[in-house]
């Protein structure tokens, strides 16, 4: 089961520790972790080092667990190591249904070998995922009892964290019961945070704690008397802040194959102050210098290979054996699309075997059916020896140089759009040393600006020289002749701090090439660290990713492209309302928008608002299904791009909505007995409203009326509101009753009271 709430690392340090590997220890110390080790197993000398014995670390342990009518069901012993300094006891327990052997409820515990402490804990109940929508507990609440736990089981590094929010915004309100909240307690030291180390904790909607996972580390802190102010450091990263216009397009505009990128500038503020000296660096603390100008591969439009008829089977293979000598390959098979994701145009797909080689020894190679330009070459990697040596530094301008060239020849239409860049500091890390390959990178331009996608990539052999892996494409969007007016990157990057906040923190001082080279040949070997203060530019939190439309200047979802508000603005008229809260959830979700600052409760609500709400809820609180332009409009009112477009077809889907109908009428009020309908079909009772006979009801004025079986399901269950004699079907619907109606339906919603009450009806 899936946290609901994930937190975002945008803005936290590199996770030099490998902070993932100690989170998936704590949650499954004993299952598919190959460092650690059975007791049977066990490093005798490393448990003889440790403080605690396994019967000591045991008892500690049992006191976190209710371990009445529990089976201990594993232990192990971890030594300490590079990636987790601290030796490491492990236990889980597990309780079974006698009937079927299925596991009921499990615990696992990891306890700090030599202090004791509490390093990891986990939780899963079967029954957990039952409790009612009403029940489940609020986010401060769930904050309260995770801080509860870190005091209650590790006081001594409870007392050394500090809890941080900055990096994540408050999740909205859950709209079922399966929540989990995610919390960070940071490390602090003289007041300044560590954020490598720490404390992750969860918690269900039920309050308890399901996960917890202790990161620390012996570390020297650099003193630094002359630290630079904040205020210093925001002007130096405004001074050193280099913000370039790039076009985006958002994820779910690429589902729906909405071809228009926007035009946008992301966050400029991505490095480090060092705080002693001013200087920009990196994430891994190296010196932050400005990126070369990206260089094109042709400064002209160059002419295609061919033109003409699309090649034919035949013709295609004799162009790919001539254009990549493979004289000594035959073909094995061919594939024609019409259609290729590679911009959209006809392209042969062709895989060639080494000739008197039936097990390895192959080419994939795709050619554009038009023009010829070659896409991909792909050959094995057959040949390779074991080295025995060191290999030889790559000469890149060398690579670079023949890369261009290849692009030239093979897919010269191309080439007036790629551009060479320089390698991002994560690519450079990521490349082996002792590599026997080596890749060039080119990123696709568009009258100076980085497109949305496109790009072309290369594998060579740096002993041969010889080009073993090749692919190019340049996407299929639409980009404008010439570049929109847009804000200067001054103004974007004034635009961008008034989100951003300089922060002082420690960071890992990254290991040494003889410490990582030791670390890496001895897993026991664990280095001494050092952190020293930087300052960082932590953003404003949202919901998701965002950046700067640079023709608006507005904010923007990257996921939607849609603009967003940061900072939403409490209603006007909403404090004190009978319907406060109901209405906050239904304006929390955007599903009711303000109008001159009010929410308007009494104004009645319309069908479309009322399908957005019910559809979000249906899928967790998340956008629901994107369609693509194939996707033919159910109603003629409703077309392909509206606003309601998208929660339409997924209530069609989900059978909430009549597909016979011709139009829907989105924008119209909604009245009761129509609200009642759509209530019940959204709970999967729309077949019971096929006899209305076997329901009685008190109200007078429902019999007439062809929504009687969904009016009565509807009042029974007590979601929609009346006062019991009469209902008024055809009366419109206000804001407030509409949003009452709502959290009705969440709390009634997959609960089996509701079901039995209905019997008893």
């Amino acid at each position: 089961m899936k946290p609901w709430i994930i937190r975002s690392s945008s803005f936290v340090l590199s996770a030099s520790l490998l902070l993932p590997v100690a989170q998936v220890h704590a949650q499954s110390p004993l299952v598919g972790n190959k460092m650690a080790t059975t007791v049977a197993q066990a490093d005798s000398v490393a448990q003889a080092k440790a403080k605690l014995s396994k019967e000591a670390a045991l008892a500690l342990a049992t006191k976190i667990v209710p371990t009445a009518g529990m089976t201990v069901q594993n232990v192990s012993f971890r030594s300490a190591d590079s990636w987790r300094p601290f030796p490491e006891w492990s236990f889980s327990w597990v309780k079974k249904d006698p009937e079927n052997g299925n596991i009921l409820l499990s615990y696992s515990v990891s306890i700090h070998a030599n202090t004791g402490e509490l390093t990891s804990y986990s939780h899963q109940e079967q029954e957990s995922s039952q409790l009612p929508y009403a029940k489940r507990i609020s986010y401060t609440d769930a904050q309260e009892q995770a801080k509860r736990f870190f005091e209650k089981n590790n006081a001594g590094k409870a007392a050394e964290t500090r809890l941080y929010t900055r990096d994540m915004p408050e999740p909205k309100t859950p709209l079922n019961s399966e929540v989990y909240y995610n919390f960070r307690f940071v490390r602090e030291v003289d007041g300044i945070l560590f954020p490598d180390n720490g404390a992750d904790i969860t918690v269900d909607a039920s309050g308890k704690v399901t996960n917890y996972s202790l990161s620390w580390n012996d570390v020297t802190f650099e003193n630094t008397d002359t630290k630079i102010s904040e205020e210093e450091a925001e002007k130096l990263f405004k001074e050193q802040a280099t913000p370039k216009p790039v076009y985006l397009l958002p994820w779910e505009r690429m589902e729906t194959q909405n071809n228009k990128p926007s035009l946008g500038y992301m966050n400029p503020f991505t490095f480090y102050i060092d705080a002693e000296t001013g200087k920009a660096l990196t994430q891994s603390l190296t010196s932050y210098q400005l990126a070369k100008d990206p260089e094109p591969v042709s400064s002209k439009v160059l002419p295609a290979r061919r033109s003409g008829q699309p090649l034919s089977q035949e013709e295609a293979v004799q162009w790919a054996s001539k254009a990549l000598n493979l004289s000594n390959y035959e073909l094995r098979s061919a594939n024609y699309n019409e259609r290729d994701y590679r911009g959209n145009r006809p392209i042969w797909d062709l895989e060639f075997g080494e000739k008197g080689n039936t097990e390895d020894g192959f080419a994939y190679v795709s050619v554009d059916a038009v023009t010829g330009d070659i896409y991909r070459l792909n050959k094995d990697f057959r040949g390779h020896k074991e080295k025995t040596t060191a290999s030889k530094k790559p000469d890149m301008e060398k690579f670079k140089a023949k890369a261009m060239e290849t692009i030239r020849d093979l897919a010269p239409t191309m080439a007036h759009q790629l551009y060479w860049t320089e390698p991002i500091e994560e690519e450079i890390q990521n490349q082996p040393v002792d590599s026997e390959r080596t890749q060039i990178r080119f990123e696709r331009f568009i009258n100076g600006i980085a497109a949305a996608s496109g790009s072309a990539h290369f594998t060579f052999d740096i002993e041969t020289g010889d080009l073993l892996n090749y692919s190019a494409e340049l996407g299929n969007e639409t980009y404008p002749t010439q570049v929109p007016k847009h804000l200067p990157a001054t103004e974007a990057s004034e635009k961008w701090w008034t989100e951003t906040k300089a922060e002082a923190v420690y960071a890992l001082v990254p290991l040494t090439p003889e410490d990582a080279k030791r670390a890496k040949e001895q897993p026991s070997y664990t280095p001494k660290r050092t952190a020293k203060i930087v300052y960082r530019a932590t953003m404003t939190p949202f919901e998701q990713p965002y950046y700067l439309d640079a023709v608006t200047g507005e904010w923007s979802s990257t996921s939607t492209g849609k603009t967003i508000a940061l900072h939403r603005p409490a209603p006007a008229d909403l404090k004190g309302h009978p319907a406060e809260k109901e209405l906050s959830l239904m304006y929390e979700y955007d599903a009711l928008s303000l109008e001159n600052g009010n929410i308007m409760p009494q104004k009645p609500i319309t069908r479309g608002e009322m399908i957005e709400m019910l559809m979000i809820s249906l899928n967790q609180g998340r956008h629901y299904p994107q369609y693509s332009l194939e996707r033919k409009a159910t109603y003629s009112d409703v077309a392909n791009g509206s606003r309601y477009f998208s929660a339409v077809e997924g209530a069609v889907d989900r059978g909430l909505l009549d597909k016979n109908a011709s139009k829907l009428n989105p924008n119209e009020t909604i009245t009761r007995e129509e609200l009642a309908d759509m209530i019940v079909r959204a709970l999967g009772y729309k077949k019971l409203t096929d006899f209305p006979g076997m329901f009685q009801s008190e109200l007078s004025d429902i019999a007439n009326s062809k929504y009687r079986g969904s009016i009565v399901i509807a009042t029974t269950l007590g979601i929609v509101p009346t006062d019991k004699q009469k209902f008024q079907p055809q009366s419109l619907v206000p804001r407030a009753d509409a949003a009452i109606t709502f959290t009705r339906f969440l709390e009634k919603r997959d609960n089996p009271d509701s079901t039995a009450t209905l019997l008893r009806k």
